[in-house]
């Protein structure tokens, strides 16, 4: 944050911030204790030698040339998350809990459709899920193979992580593997982000992602993308859309002429986004580069709508209760798991709020909402 930034939320002159980090004054020890949630750290690391390096930013696989740093609310996103995943991993190392078999298990030079037959057997995913909430369907899968979820858009009320900067991100981890999926976005690109996540759990490659429409059959399109977003993209398209069921399903419903009302149409019955759906027949070739070019500028200029409608939504009051954002936030999982252990006498409730950050006298209240059907 700018030294403006932080006097402001200090309510402090900027001169003030200037002297404390050259070191000629100190602020109190309340203004430490604030200053520590403002960068949400510990109040102990401000009195280390250097700054610790004990959270690396996760590798950027954003590869164009807007390409920017992390903003703050990413940054302090990332932080927590990294926080939760490395206590839990140590934890269940330190509780003899085996070793993930599947993270890694494949890298970007193996068979996609074995891939993506693998994660489907691995997860006990039906062959054709027919849910009517399958992005929900698929988190419940995951987190029961001990995949924790984070599905949110919001650091908190007042910093929210924008789509654009970023659609998701992935940790991978032999004990305790986290997925990011930001909830501000459509729900059918939600589930195509959470698949693309999952993949890279499985080549076992850790980093930041927000997609970008490839086209697989140009050589000029590849080289402006890294390898790794493009490989996890190919599998996701193969889990979501399979081939065979793409062409199965024009058959059966005598699709000759393929327009932007068919693609919503298919895209609507395979639960992707249009985006995805389009990308999937210019890269299957059923439809081409012409047609593909014109459905996706409708597309965009109809998400760009969704997005501009759902930040109207979001300044109305009311909403899911603070409890159900914390749970989907920390991942369901992860909050059954932490409050389990402090049930059980495992850990102290001290630890047991930092991790959730919901206070003690609150976690009746949680528990109705972490076990309510």
């Amino acid at each position: 944050m700018s030294i403006a930034e932080v006097a402001l939320k200090m309510k402090v002159k900027e001169e003030s911030v200037e002297l404390w980090e050259t070191g000629e004054k100190y602020p109190t020890i309340k203004q430490l204790e604030k200053l520590s949630k403002i960068f949400r750290r510990p109040i102990s690391v401000f009195y280390l030698p250097e700054p610790p390096d004990d959270f690396q930013t996760l590798r950027d696989f954003r590869k164009n040339t807007n390409k920017k740093e992390y903003s703050t609310a990413l940054t302090f996103f990332l932080r927590d998350i990294q926080s939760k995943q490395i206590w839990l991993s140590d934890f269940f190392k330190e509780n003899g809990e085996d070793e993930l078999d599947f993270i890694g298990k494949f890298n970007i030079h193996s068979n996609v459709q074995e891939i993506a037959s693998n994660i489907k057997k691995t997860l006990e995913i039906d062959e054709t899920p027919n849910e009517q909430n399958l992005l929900k369907y698929w988190i419940d899968k995951i987190e029961s193979k001990r995949i924790f979820v984070s599905l949110s858009s919001n650091v908190h009320s007042h910093l929210k992580i924008d789509v654009n900067e970023v659609k998701g991100f992935a940790i991978t981890d032999k004990f305790a593997p986290f997925i990011y999926v930001n909830s501000g976005d459509t729900k059918n690109s939600q589930l195509f982000t959470l698949i693309h996540e999952l993949v890279h759990l499985w080549v076992n490659s850790s980093g930041v992602s927000a997609f970008d429409i490839i086209d697989f059959r140009s050589p000029k399109e590849i080289n402006k993308y890294d390898p790794i977003e493009i490989f996890c993209n190919k599998v996701t398209a193969e889990i979501l859309m399979p081939s065979t069921e793409v062409t199965n399903f024009i058959q059966q419903n005598k699709l000759k002429n393929i327009n932007s009302d068919t693609v919503e149409r298919m895209a609507k019955h395979f639960k992707v986004s249009s985006f995805a759906m389009s990308v999937r027949l210019l890269n299957l070739k059923i439809i081409p580069k012409k047609d593909f070019n014109k459905f996706i500028s409708i597309f965009k200029e109809k998400y760009e709508e969704y997005l501009e409608n759902q930040s109207k939504k979001e300044k109305q009051k009311g909403g899911p209760s603070y409890y159900v954002l914390q749970i989907r936030k920390n991942s369901k999982a992860f909050t059954t798991y932490i409050y389990s252990y402090y049930k059980s006498g495992m850990i102290t409730g001290s630890e047991a709020n930092k991790l959730l950050n919901i206070k003690i006298s609150n976690f009746k209240k949680l528990e109705q909402f972490l076990y309510a059907r």
